[in-house]
């Protein structure tokens, strides 16, 4: 009896489930429906920007459905980031987030989300190399006498960023950090690396530690001019360019990284649809290669694999910007 009691208890379980299952299922092979928006809270140019459109190509072709680019820059990334997290949970708002997902809730009192609670991690998509760049007119050669110059200028020395919690900042306040007697330096904060290069290529702004992604095009043009990449392994694109630790920085290791983001609530069977066709788009021999060509090294992740380690890139930050 008890036994036949346990096995119906098992079946109508099992019964009640299965709805949930075929709507899961049923709601995946669906989706979508509709176009698709990808939020980029930064100005068009920069690593975040220029995957979002590639991957966007990608996939508006396999999903059957338009994906439109909506750049929302400003206020250190938190625009869009903030749009995102209050849009619908459907799966029909993303977001290309950036390395200062990591860094915003340290150094923002009044954030209007919350980066863990607020979001759903979709996929990592790439991480990003940084370069040390001055301009094409500037007298300084090498990152050794870019160091000479900081420490001889006291006072007198700017640099770019995208603002609070950047990754530029984070490199630059690393790099002060590693090098040792870099006080004093002022920060320029732009909206975006496209919004810094006038100013940079002209010599208004002393240096900055850009994507290689974004500044490629100008230290190919000779407009800027690259000093060493902020990784501990020569760049492809730029074989030739020392890195920071060979040009005299023992210890210096930065990269950033990008990823995709969905409001928090949005249906698993949703989430794991993005997963797979960004990993297909991010697996494709020409966007790996296109993604070379700008100094970036596609990476795609699991959503659970993305969450941890958006927690511990939150916890390695932390303990700097702290000190």
């Amino acid at each position: 009896m008890y036994r036949k009691k346990l096995m119906s208890a098992w079946m109508l379980a099992a019964m009640a489930a299965a709805p949930v299952v075929m709507s899961q299922a049923a709601l995946a092979q669906a989706y979508p429906t509709k176009s698709i928006r990808f939020v980029v809270p930064v100005t068009t140019g920069g690593p975040s920007d220029i995957v979002a459109r590639l991957l966007g190509e990608r996939l508006s072709a396999s999903m059957g459905k338009q994906i439109v680019i909506d750049n929302r820059p400003g206020a250190s990334n938190t625009l869009g980031a903030a749009l995102v997290a209050k849009a619908e949970p459907d799966g029909y708002t993303l977001l290309q987030a950036a390395a200062n997902m990591a860094t915003i809730q340290i150094l923002m009192t009044d954030l209007p989300f919350d980066p863990v609670k607020d979001f759903a991690p979709v996929s990592l998509t790439h991480l990003t190399p940084y370069v040390f760049v001055v301009s094409g007119q500037s007298p300084v050669k090498t990152l050794g006498e870019l160091l000479k110059f900081i420490r001889g200028n006291t006072g007198k020395v700017t640099y770019g960023t995208t603002g609070l919690g950047s990754p530029q900042q984070l490199a630059t306040l690393l790099f002060a950090q590693t090098a040792g007697g870099l006080a004093n330096m002022t920060e320029v904060p732009y909206k975006g690396s496209s919004a810094a290069h006038p100013d940079l290529i002209a010599n208004r702004i002393s240096y900055m530690i850009d994507p290689l992604a974004a500044g490629a095009p100008h230290i190919r043009a000779g407009l800027l001019r690259a000093l060493a990449v902020t990784t501990p392994q020569r760049n492809p694109a730029f074989p030739d360019l020392p890195t920071a630790a060979e040009a005299g920085v023992a210890g210096y290791d930065f990269a950033s990284w990008g990823g995709v983001f969905a409001p928090a609530g949005t249906p698993r069977a949703v989430v794991q649809k993005l997963n797979a066709e960004i990993s297909a788009a991010l697996a494709a021999p020409d966007i790996r290669k296109r993604f070379g060509d700008m100094g970036l090294e596609a990476k795609h992740s699991s959503p659970e694999a993305f969450g941890k380690f958006l927690q511990s890139e939150i916890a390695r930050w932390g303990a700097l910007l702290k000190k």
